[in-house]
């Protein structure tokens, strides 16, 4: 790891790229690829999705440090009713250093500057230090471009997750790095560790897919090949004490990160994330139809589409190639060790080549399991979530060998210099997802306007919304939250890395509420009849309550993700409930919540929490897939008997037995093996006693030990052993019913 780092058979006199001309043409080639996001700054943002998320972000730590004065790690403006959300530094690095930006540019223009940034530095940096290790300009050039325009930061971009987009300090890492092996002074283990930390402030994701990564193949490398490299005794103790300086200056950051893993929970489930966006083998060398330049010729393969964004080019690959053969035996070592640690633990818990690999075992499949499988069953770890995230660092070293490749075959003379601007531009078009580069919508809805200026308001009730664990109620809630960046009303919905336990429940256990936030059972029906007259008077109480008055409806959100009889639906109940919009525009419409004085309860029924959104069967009838628990709940309801009756839809053979609870009392086992897959059931319970005032019915059933597992057509499923229920029926025994 001394002197030169790679050697080549014939060395040849290189060109000269000053630093200033490359940084200007990272800035060029960025401009060209992500266009037109430059001339969109202030008014699209890069990216969707999770972008307004970030753009929330950054926002909030300026709001709360300057104006509210508070501890931007506690939030009392989204999830509201709810107080004292605990938050977590998503990217330290882009939340504090956009702070004096958000002061001139407004945060709009600052993440979309940040975006940019990072796709210049990333490669300019790179290209610092491929100089350092190859001493070869031209080729060291094309390395930072293979770095910055990799797929992986393109899909960052496009999905608009700041933190991920961050990879411009790993380079300068790595430059430290090799410096402190070579020098051991305490200028090198100070530069080694500063950019330590901002690679560890990057993002929480990027700390460990790299920087613990790294050390943990760097330590194994040289434990088994090179021992002299940390039993050297200025090595040793470098390396050392800038791990202690740089978990120091890390960990108040991220502390309160792991201390909330348990009061929260993840934004999806971790067990089905770590399979579902597990990297297909296939995926890194085939194009698929994300890839724009070769879309045309692609065949459709088994890839889960949320993972086939990784293709690393034809010409990558070659260089590449090309670069491991001709490195010196020691960087050969030590980067290839961490290039196959990384695409190994980024192929996830099971290996996938086109499709799961899967063997038989008697009437079941089990998948080939992977090293990341044990990472996965770490505590604390196990919130990694996405393994194919580790493409990260298969781009990275790719990008070193690839330039290493190209320093072996570049002379000096005119045809190198050809070759570097034509490498420069058809990389990237090879592993580039959109073009144009993907933007969206940034404008903020007039109604907000008299918002802001309204004192008297202080809360917004946001519509659509619903169950954040599937889309698009995940884009919805981000859009609130920018939206709140610019009337800084709290909300009542919110989304975020780690969603608070309870965070929905306001809306989602109302029997009003949860109908405005699931409008398309108002148009095909549910498993329940609603009588809507009787739901009005305990949304409106609920809302009263907390001093909730306003209610804005986004039409265009519902145009866009349910057909428009729904929006129709869902505007015409909030009509009959609110009276006319008091605004309305062919965007939104905003409604006054009446007071009511006095309200009426009557004796309801409505579902509780274990429901997933309603499907619906070839017939038009509603089913609902359960969780293990799935409630039905029952209010103001007058004692005595009562029948329940339910329709079972059971697709799975392992499911035989369903329990019913009443307010935690068994009331029923039942034995649904009969009900032969497909077929649907009908249970019937002919008397049950329902005490007076509110009770619970809990449908139970043992899903087994929860791990993923691939069915036979391929598709993970964490929840094999569950049930759909249909056309709930409870009503007086011998009287008419009051709900089905």
């Amino acid at each position: 790891m001394t002197e030169r780092f790679i050697t080549v058979e014939n060395e040849n006199a290189s060109y000269r790229l000053p630093l200033w001309l490359a940084f200007l043409l990272y800035l060029l080639l960025t401009i060209g690829f992500t266009y037109p996001a430059v001339i969109n700054l202030g008014s699209r943002v890069i990216g969707g999705g999770d972008a307004y998320m970030f753009l929330w972000d950054i926002w909030w730590f300026k709001y709360a440090l300057f104006t509210l004065h508070t501890n931007p790690l506690v939030n009392n403006t989204i999830y509201y009713p709810m107080h004292n959300i605990p938050m977590v530094w998503s990217t330290p690095v882009n939340e504090l250093g956009s702070l004096p930006f958000q002061f001139i540019f407004g945060n709009l223009v600052t993440y979309n500057l940040l975006i940019l940034t990072h796709f210049v530095l990333s490669g300019f940096f790179m290209f610092i230090f491929l100089k350092k290790l190859i001493r070869n300009d031209l080729p060291a050039f094309i390395g930072g471009v293979i770095y910055t325009f990799s797929t992986y930061h393109f899909v960052a971009g496009n999905v608009g997750t700041l933190g991920l987009t961050t990879i411009e300090f790993i380079p300068l890492f790595l430059y430290a790095f090799i410096r402190f092996i070579d020098e051991q002074t305490i200028k090198s283990v100070v530069l080694m560790t500063c950019f330590a930390i901002l690679v560890a402030l990057s993002d929480p994701y990027i700390a460990i897919y790299f920087l613990v990564t790294f050390s943990d193949v760097f330590v194994l490398y040289a434990l088994l090949a090179e021992r002299r490299l940390i039993l050297h005794e200025k090595r040793f103790w470098g390396l050392v004490v800038s791990g202690i300086l740089t978990a120091a200056a890390v960990l108040p950051f991220y502390l309160p990160m792991v201390g909330t893993v348990e009061s929260l929970h993840s934004a999806h489930s971790l067990a089905k994330d770590a399979v579902l966006y597990s990297e297909d083998l296939l995926g890194y060398f085939i194009p698929t139809h994300t890839t724009f330049l070769w879309r045309k010729f692609s065949i459709n393969y088994n890839f889960n589409p949320t993972i086939a964004h990784y293709f690393i080019g034809f010409i990558v690959l070659v260089l590449s190639l090309i670069g491991i053969f001709k490195s010196s035996p020691r960087f050969k070592v030590l980067f290839l060790a961490f290039l196959i640690t990384a695409f190994v633990l980024s192929l996830g818990p099971y290996l996938q080549i086109n499709g799961p690999m899967l063997f038989n075992e008697g009437k079941s499949y089990v998948m080939i399991p992977m090293p990341y499988y044990v990472i996965w069953k770490i505590p604390v770890l196990d919130f990694l979530r996405f393994p194919n995230r580790y493409s990260l660092d298969v781009e990275l070293m790719l990008s070193i060998f690839a330039a290493s490749g190209l320093s072996v075959m570049m002379r000096r003379n005119i045809s190198t210099i050809i070759a570097t601007v034509v490498l420069a531009v058809v990389i990237p078009f090879e592993t580039i997802t959109h073009i144009p580069f993907t933007t969206s919508d940034a404008v903020i809805p007039a109604v907000y306007k008299s918002l802001k200026s309204n004192p008297a308001i202080h809360v917004i009730y946001d519509l659509p919304s619903g169950n954040d664990l599937t889309l698009p109620y995940v884009d919805y809630a981000y859009k609130y939250m920018y939206y709140q960046s610019y009337h800084h009303k709290s909300i009542v919905y919110g989304h975020l890395p780690r969603t608070p336990n309870h965070g929905n429940d306001f809306t989602l256990l109302n029997p009003l509420l949860q109908v405005f936030s699931e409008p398309q059972a108002l148009n095909y029906g549910d498993i329940i009849q609603r009588d809507m007259p009787d739901y009005v008077p305990y949304g409106i109480a609920a809302l009263d309550r907390d001093d909730i008055h306003t209610v804005v409806l986004h039409k265009t959100f519902l145009s866009t993700d349910f057909d428009k009889n729904t929006e129709k639906a869902l505007s015409k109940q909030l009509t009959r409930t609110f009276g006319k919009p008091v605004f309305n525009d062919h965007r939104t419409e905003m409604f006054d919540v009446p007071r009511l004085s006095k309200p009426v309860f009557k004796p309801i029924l409505y579902l509780g929490t274990g429901w997933y959104e309603p499907k619906y069967y070839q017939n038009g009838i509603a089913y609902r897939w359960m969780s293990n628990d799935a409630e039905i709940r029952l209010s103001h309801w007058r004692g005595g008997y009562a029948s329940v009756e339910f329709s079972v839809f059971r697709p799975f053979m392992k499911v035989t037995d369903l329990d019913v609870f009443l307010d935690a009392t068994l009331v029923a086992h039942l034995d649904i093996s009969s009900i032969v897959p497909p077929n649907v059931g009908k249970i019937t319970l002919p008397s049950v006693y329902l005490p007076d005032g509110n009770s619970t019915i809990v449908l139970h059933v043992e899903q087994g030990p929860f791990e993923p597992f691939f069915m036979e057509s391929g598709f993970p499923d964490v929840n094999p052993y569950s049930l759909a229920i249909s056309q709930v029926r409870i009503g007086p025994v011998k009287k008419n019913r009051i709900g089905k």
